[in-house]
């Protein structure tokens, strides 16, 4: 598949089923400014969203359909596992050019955050 789909984690549906009140980011590959490496390889098709409790700023899961998705996904993992924040990796420092610096956009491209006290679809 091109660009490559990896995904890790719940969906937005699942988190809300959990119990999580959820945020939103998401934006389209050919809008990240700060991803040249898409550019780079004439690749800018695609989406990246991530699901993350809007309470804790800890990621819930993400779904990444572009260019390196199969190995930025291998970023995203970690940071899950290991409890590191939505901001945290949104305020990293990335090689240049790569594309996990799309990080530094995408987790700041809020879309939606549901209310207080909302947790099902």
């Amino acid at each position: 598949m091109t660009p490559p789909l990896a995904t890790v984690g719940l969906t937005e549906k699942q988190a809300r089923a959990a119990g999580h009140r959820v945020k939103i980011t998401s934006q389209p590959v050919a809008e990240i400014v700060a991803m040249p490496r898409a550019y780079a390889v004439e690749e800018p098709r695609g989406l990246m969203k991530f699901v993350i409790d809007a309470e804790s700023d800890r990621i819930l899961g993400a779904a990444l359909l572009s260019v390196d998705a199969q190995e930025l996904i291998n970023t995203v993992a970690p940071a899950m596992r290991h409890g590191i924040t939505a901001t945290d990796l949104r305020d990293a420092i990335y090689t240049h050019p790569s594309s996990t610096e799309a990080f530094n956009d995408v987790l700041g491209a809020v879309v939606r955050i549901d209310e207080p006290g909302t947790t099902q679809a």
